[in-house]
C-alpha cells in the first residue's frame, strides 16, 4: 500500500470516531518496502510503532522460509524508521527452522539486540494443514525439529532476550519497559477491538465475529451494503471464562485462581515444574508454555 492510502484511512478514523489521546498506531512491513520518505509521511500523521517481518538475519534462513529480503534490507528499514523520528521498532523472529541449530540462534539474537529497537515478536514456524510448508512437512520434503529440540530453542530465547532487557509478556513477544505493545495486549486480556477489512475479526461485547476470507465477495457484499461477516460467536460466561484461563495462560502475569476451579490441578503443575503461583495468580513456566494447550484444557 501506498502510504497515501494508509494516511486516508487514518484521516478517515479520526474524522468519524472518537479515539483516544496518541493513540497506538502501528504499521507492519517487509524489509524491502518503505523507505525514509514513507515513514516520514506516515510519521507526521500519528503512526508511532512499526513492525518489520524479518525473520532473521541469517542469509540461509531466509532461503529456507523463501524469504527474498538481505539482512541488510532489515538494517536499512530500521535507520530509515529512526531518521523519521518513529523509534518504537518491533522485529519478527521465526525459529525451528529446517536446519537451525542453538547456535544459530544465538549468532540472530546477537544481532537483534545489538539493534536500536524496543520489541521482539518471536514465532515458532509451524505446519499448518492446506499451506505450502504444511505440504511440504507432510511429504518429508522440510524436516521441523522434534518437540524437545522447539522446547530447548524457547528456553533460549526467553533467556538471552531477559539478559539484553527485553522482557516476556506473552508467550510470543519481548519488550523493553514500557513498550509492550498494546494491542496485543488487547487480544489477551478480555478488550473489545474492531477489525476492519477482508479476513478480520473482531470482539465486541461477548461477540465474536469475523469478516469474508474472498476478497470478489468482500467488494460485493461492501458495495451492496451488506456487512460482510461470515462467522459469528457468543460466548456464554462458561464459555468466556474458559477463553479467558486459556488466554491469560500466555501472559506472563498468568491467570487469576478464582477463575480454576480445580486448584488441586494448579499445585500438581506447580510440583511438576509447568508454572509457578505468585500473588494469587498461576502463571507458566517455558516447560509449561510449550503445552499450554494440553494445560487449559485441564484448568476449564
Amino acid at each position: 500500500m501506498k502510504p497515501q492510502l494508509l494516511v486516508d484511512f487514518i484521516k478517515f478514523i479520526r474524522n468519524n470516531f472518537k479515539t483516544v489521546e496518541n493513540p497506538e498506531i502501528t504499521i507492519e512491513v517487509n524489509p524491502k518496502t518503505y523507505r525514509y520518505e514513507d515513514f516520514k509521511i506516515l510519521k507526521d500523521w500519528g503512526v508511532n510503532r512499526v513492525s518489520i517481518g524479518n525473520q532473521s538475519f541469517l542469509e540461509k534462513n531466509l532461503l529456507s522460509l523463501g524469504r527474498d529480503h538481505k539482512p541488510t534490507d532489515t538494517i536499512k528499514t530500521v535507520e530509515d524508521c529512526l531518521k523519521s523520528g518513529i523509534n518504537n521498532i518491533n522485529l519478527d523472529l521465526i525459529y525451528c527452522i529446517q536446519g537451525q541449530t542453538l547456535k544459530d540462534l544465538e549468532k540472530d539474537l546477537e544481532i537483534y539486540t545489538s539493534l536500536p529497537i524496543t520489541h521482539i515478536s518471536g514465532y515458532m514456524l509451524t505446519a499448518y494443514e492446506d499451506t505450502p510448508l504444511g505440504v511440504l512437512v507432510k511429504n518429508g520434503s522440510y524436516n521441523l525439529p522434534d518437540e524437545e529440540t522447539s522446547s530447548k530453542m524457547f528456553e533460549f530465547i526467553d533467556n538471552y532476550l531477559e539478559s539484553k532487557g527485553f522482557k516476556r509478556y506473552e508467550l510470543s513477544n519481548w519488550a523493553k519497559e514500557g513498550y509492550e505493545c498494546k494491542h496485543n495486549l488487547f487480544y489477551w486480556t478480555d478488550v473489545n477491538f474492531l477489525g476492519i477489512g477482508i479476513s478480520a475479526w473482531s470482539y465486541v461485547e461477548n461477540l465474536r465475529f469475523g469478516n469474508t476470507k474472498n476478497i470478489n465477495e468482500y467488494f460485493d457484499l461492501v458495495e451492496n451494503g451488506i456487512k460482510p461477516i461470515k462467522f459469528k460467536e457468543y460466548l456464554t460466561q462458561d464459555k468466556k471464562r474458559e477463553e479467558l484461563i486459556f488466554l491469560s495462560l500466555r501472559l506472563k502475569s498468568g491467570v487469576d485462581l478464582s477463575l480454576i476451579n480445580d486448584k488441586d490441578i494448579v499445585k500438581k503443575l506447580v510440583k511438576e515444574g509447568f508454572g509457578e503461583i505468585k500473588n494469587n495468580r498461576f502463571s507458566l513456566l517455558p516447560k509449561g508454555l510449550m503445552v499450554l494447550n494440553e494445560i487449559a484444557i485441564k484448568l476449564f
